[in-house]
């Protein structure tokens, strides 16, 4: 039997260690968390994008709650660290057309803020969306908080009509269902329409 040469050794243990060291890249670094749904990588605005979408019903297998809702309250916080702001937007509950957020108002977390935006387009204070979200997967309190599925790419706006009523309380599911949501980044990179109606989204 012949013995294998020496450098065999020494090139295997690199290979393994060079795919060790890109695993762990792929996971993120630093630390706030990353959404790791999908397989396709992209920068946004300096952010790191798990997917690219190119369909409403792939951003809405990959959301765990589909909801039209209004921005009732907001604030900043820092609370991954001392640096970084996140925008906590109050989001009263209109209509649900996936999942169960088990109450009438969710919170979602948007890094960034209107003073010092890092990423993506920040909600608005009395505003109504189309909002596409996932989980936080945070630990304690925060756990019951969502990110927006995709960054941004999965907020919608209303029209202006839309938006009144909810303001006023009077917007029912009935209501929303006829409206037009205009996407509210185009530039994300995502293959998505510009206009949704609830009654696009893909049942779950």
């Amino acid at each position: 039997m012949k013995k294998q040469p020496r450098l065999v050794k020494p090139i295997l243990a690199m290979v393994a260690a060079f795919s060790l060291a890109l695993g762990v890249g792929a996971c993120g670094s630093g630390s706030t968390p990353t959404q790791t749904r999908g397989s396709t990588t992209a920068s946004e605005n300096g952010t790191s994008r798990a997917k690219i979408y190119d369909s409403v019903k792939a951003i809405t297998d990959d959301s765990d709650l589909v909801i039209v809702g209004t921005v009732a309250d907001q604030k900043v916080v820092q609370d991954i660290d001392d640096e970084t702001d996140f925008t906590l937007s109050t989001v009263k509950i209109i209509t649900t057309k996936k999942g169960d957020a088990g109450d009438k108002t969710v919170i979602v977390r948007q890094t960034g803020s209107t003073k010092n935006q890092t990423a993506g387009a920040i909600m608005k204070t009395g505003s109504t969306y189309l909002l596409f979200l996932v989980h936080s997967g945070l630990s304690g309190d925060l756990a019951s908080q969502y990110y927006v599925t995709g960054a941004d790419a999965g907020i919608y706006l209303a029209p202006t009509t839309a938006k009144a009523k909810a303001q006023t309380g009077t917007a029912t599911e009935q209501d929303i269902s006829g409206e037009t949501f205009n996407r509210v980044n185009s530039d994300s990179g995502d293959n998505l329409p510009a206009t949704l109606t609830v009654n696009e989204v893909p049942a779950s």
